[in-house]
Order: structure tokens, then sequence, then C-alpha cells
């Protein structure tokens, strides 16, 4: 490798490509410090300390140095309500363990409606990763849409299975959705899950 190509990789934010057109790959990485404060409990596969731990493994192996790293933006109610209903996305931001157990009778109902309970715990700090987790695939797709980026990572997102009305599949909000839409405002996008 040539000493200008090596300045180059080691100043960070490409990657030496491996197809026909030789060009270097601008990367851009998501990642919110100390995500897996949003602990979801043993029973739960999704928890987020799987970021940290990914995370760990990028800077230790030095590939943090070959791309740009950005904290995702905490998307709003309207963020995320551009896919989701905003019952849904109300509920989700202002239930609590602490309301819960408040006031179990009078929230089951919405429990039942939202899919919440069992597979989907109503924890401390949800909203906050929820908004943490959109907000991170709505600004890869920005960072794509404005050309700052050849390809971007949000290793807190990835919840694709989220319904309109409901959390699914482990998922509370669709990030996949959020950064679709907002890539379509630029690209087609083809989405294979």
């Amino acid at each position: 490798m040539a000493t200008r190509e090596r300045a180059e990789i080691e100043n960070g934010v490409s990657l030496p490509s491996v197809g026909m057109d030789a060009n270097k790959r601008r990367v851009t990485y998501f990642y919110k410090p100390n995500i897996d404060a949003h602990y979801h409990g043993e029973e739960y596969p999704m928890n987020p300390f799987r970021v940290d731990i990914t995370h760990n493994l990028i800077v230790h192996y030095g590939l943090h140095r070959l791309m740009q790293i950005n904290r995702p933006f905490l998307a709003d109610k309207v963020d995320i309500a551009r896919f989701h209903s905003d019952d849904y996305v109300e509920f989700l931001s202002t239930v609590s363990p602490q309301i819960l157990a408040e006031n179990f009778d009078s929230n089951y109902c919405q429990l039942k409606r939202f899919n919440i309970g069992g597979d989907f715990p109503i924890l401390n700090g949800l909203f906050d990763f929820c908004r943490v987790s959109a907000g991170g695939s709505i600004g890869a797709a920005v960072c794509l849409n404005c050309s700052n980026a050849d390809i971007t990572i949000n290793w807190a997102g990835g919840w694709h299975h989220a319904k309109k009305t409901k959390a699914s599949g482990f998922c509370y909000v669709n990030d996949i959705v959020l950064g679709i839409l907002e890539l379509l405002k630029v690209h087609r996008v083809f989405f294979f899950s």
C-alpha cells in the first residue's frame, strides 16, 4: 500500500474498496456511549449491551480510525410518528414501570392494545432507547441522502418487526421503516430481511 493511501486510511473515514471502481468508501458509524444503560433484563434476547460490546471490538481492532463516528440525535415524537400511530408513540413516551405499578388496571387495555408485556417489558428509559435507535437510522439515511457517506451503520438499529400501532418481534419502534422513509426523499429503496 502506498504511503499516501496508508495516511488517508489512518486519518479516517474511508475504507479501501475491493470493487472494480477502486474508490474508497466513506463510512459513518452511529454510536451512543453507554447505551447498555437501557438494560432490558436477562430474558430479553435483544439487549443493548451488544451494541457496546460491538463498539469495544471496533475500537480494539482499530476500525474506528477508518470511519467517522457520530452520536445519533434523539428522534422526537414527530419523527417516530412518521410511521407509528400518534397514540402508540404517546403511550411509549409516557409509560414507565412506576406508572404501570401505580395504575396497572387503567393501563391494562392499552398494554394489550399495543402488545406490551411479556416479550416487551416496560423499562425505565424505554422511550429514550427508542429515540436513540430511530435517530441513528434516520441520521444514517440523512448522511446517505446528503452524500456525506457511502456506507452508514447504526448498531442500535435494525428493529424492523414493530408494527404501526404495536410492538412486535421484540421491537418497540421500527427504525428501519423510519430510515427508509428518509431515504425515499432521494433514493429508490429495496429492503430485504
